[in-house]
């Protein structure tokens, strides 16, 4: 009946809460790792790993729950944001996976906190000459998973680009990448401490987001102008 739906809802809700509190631990400041650092660590990725579970098998129920989304704007979204910079390369890709599966699912219900996460952290790691690889690398595969969605490519130029009280992602998005694909040059090698090696893996992820982004736009436009069959 509706009470247990109730009680249901209310249970997920308070692991989903936890398992938030419990993302957002302290995270490593050093390489001189003690055992409840590392302990914190193994929680941190536990939690992740367990919130894009939940995620990524929520039903309609869930995601469009006035509970669950105010849970994910208040706890989940400041969450990710500070996991976003975290030193740990394992924290910072589990929560881009966060993300991705947070644009796919619930882009209609996070525009501003959407927004805040392209041109706060990702957008800013590819423009910044002091990130590392790693860092590039992983935004880079982010945004390639984005683009093989052709519906969230065309809901995010529509929501943002043709949104004069919004800031542009689409166009800054194909600005960034155009830029990886050129190339960053000597001194960012230098600030970063990206090798020449690392730079062509850098440029060729950049190519094959943009080539997914281009192949995701002509599968759309085919879909949307194709003739309807007659009833």
């Amino acid at each position: 009946g509706d009470g247990l739906a109730s009680e249901e809802e209310g249970d997920a809700y308070q692991i989903l809460y936890r398992l938030c509190k419990l993302s957002m631990k302290m995270d490593l400041l050093d390489s001189w790792v003690t055992p409840d650092e590392a302990m914190n660590l193994q929680s941190k990725m536990l939690s992740l790993e367990l919130i894009l579970t939940m995620l990524r098998h929520s039903g309609a129920v869930f995601r469009n729950s006035p509970r669950f989304i105010s849970c994910i704007r208040q706890h989940l979204c400041l969450s990710l944001l500070k996991n976003a910079v975290s030193p740990s390369p394992r924290v910072f890709n589990a929560s881009l996976q966060v993300f991705v599966t947070l644009i796919v699912h619930f882009k209609h219900h996070l525009k501003h906190e959407i927004s805040v996460f392209f041109n706060t952290v990702f957008l800013r790691i590819l423009d910044s000459q002091n990130s590392t690889f790693q860092q590039k690398a992983m935004v880079l595969q982010l945004l390639h998973k984005i683009c093989q969605d052709p519906q969230t490519i065309v809901d995010i130029y529509v929501n943002y680009d043709c949104d004069l009280a919004h800031t542009d992602i689409f166009g800054k998005v194909v600005q960034q990448l155009c830029r990886v694909c050129g190339g960053t040059g000597g001194q960012q090698h230098a600030a970063g401490g990206i090798t020449p090696d690392q730079e062509l893996v850098i440029r060729t992820k950049g190519a094959e987001a943009m080539a997914a982004m281009v192949q995701g736009l002509e599968e759309w436009t085919k879909r949307v102008s194709a003739p309807k069959a007659p009833r």
